[in-house]
């Protein structure tokens, strides 16, 4: 179980697969190019050696097998819970936690059987968002009878057991984990940070962030989702700016996506890759990224995806169009041409692409 690959890469959301994108180690044994259909609404996959899960609206989740796509297993979304979006799979040890309405399910990775249930909150609360680190499942909810009101909760999914829980004076609408932070935004005014092992008092962010992604290895947390399409670096202990990266224009059409060396790549509203170093803010490079809506690292390769083609850069920069790689997948026949793009996943040489169209793609990594 050491080869499990998680949505988002690495913690804090970086969208950087690292190693386990290229490693041969990490991918599906006997696998092949494959296509797949499942229920349309697909969210963000997390891959195990054997199985892919991919969640669904309302608490659904498709088990598929990695190495050919053929259906595995199959939960269907909850009664009551079908407007709820797809949450984080959480794959723990040999099971899959899987968030809806009404708590927390647990299925059995290999076939999907139901294995238990973790409650939610005492009270009147609907899921917003999940995230995990650690083994710790973490989760936003919003009031239903008490409009304006949230709260956030950790959870250790080894035994079931709640670490803490805080309340919200606002509706979460984004939740972000890494380096010891909870990142909460209360709509698109403030955030707040929480200690993640034990809550406690937050303390405020005050930039205008619709979203974070955390740079693990030094702690720096880029507040992105703004207006002007700007992501502001703030500095990992007193979360105030250093400098601000890109800015006034559109908002980001893609990214930010950080690598451990401080890389951060993003795709600005005018469909321009640019790749920034982190400490300094200055450009490394940029590129065009026409078709792209998603942008992430793996290994030492910048890779955009769109809803029709994969790209993929050298993270130094391209010196031509040779440096630059493209794969396209093929829809299976009578499959309407997807309209929009959907999350990826990279393993051992292999991208693992969910449409929310209810199309999952796995191709070679170009």
């Amino acid at each position: 179980m050491s080869q499990v690959v998680l949505p988002y890469g690495s913690e804090g959301r970086t969208n950087d697969f690292g190693k386990a994108g290229t490693d041969r180690a990490y991918r599906p044994a006997d696998w092949a190019p494959w296509t797949a259909e499942v229920e349309p609404g697909v969210g963000a996959c997390a891959l195990s050696p054997k199985v892919l899960v991919c969640p669904g609206n309302g608490g659904a989740v498709t088990g598929l097998n990695a190495a050919d796509g053929k259906e595995v297993w199959k939960v269907p979304a909850r009664s009551g819970s079908e407007q709820s979006g797809p949450k984080y799979p959480a794959v723990v040890g040999d099971s899959v936690y899987v968030t809806d309405m009404d708590g927390v399910a647990v299925h059995g990775l290999a076939d999907g059987e139901e294995k238990g249930r973790i409650p939610g909150p005492e009270g009147d609360w609907g899921v917003k968002h999940t995230d995990l680190v650690d083994g710790v499942l973490y989760s936003t909810y919003f009031g239903f009878r008490e409009e304006g009101t949230g709260l956030v909760t950790a959870v250790r999914l080894r035994d079931r057991r709640q670490l803490w829980s805080a309340p919200l004076d606002g509706v979460p609408e984004e939740l972000v984990v890494g380096a010891g932070k909870v990142l909460v935004t209360l709509g698109s005014e403030e955030s707040l940070a929480f200690d993640a092992g034990t809550g406690g008092e937050p303390s405020r962010v005050r930039e205008k962030c619709g979203t974070f992604v955390v740079h693990e290895k030094s702690g720096s947390v880029l507040c992105a989702g703004r207006a002007d399409g700007s992501v502001v670096v703030l500095d990992a202990r007193t979360m105030k700016p250093l400098h601000t990266l890109g800015g006034g224009g559109d908002r980001l059409k893609a990214g930010p996506a950080v690598g451990a060396d401080g890389l951060v790549a993003l795709i600005d509203g005018s469909d321009e890759l640019i790749a920034y170093d982190l400490g300094s803010g200055r450009v490394r490079w940029r590129q065009s990224a026409e078709f792209a809506d998603r942008v992430y690292l793996v290994g030492d390769r910048v890779v955009t995806t769109g809803p029709t083609v994969v790209m993929s850069y050298p993270a130094s920069g391209p010196s031509g169009k040779s440096d630059v790689q493209r794969y396209q997948p093929n829809t299976p026949d009578g499959f309407p041409t997807p309209q929009s793009g959907g999350d990826a996943l990279a393993a051992g040489g292999a991208v693992f692409l969910a449409l929310p169209d209810g199309l999952v793609i796995s191709g070679y990594l170009p």
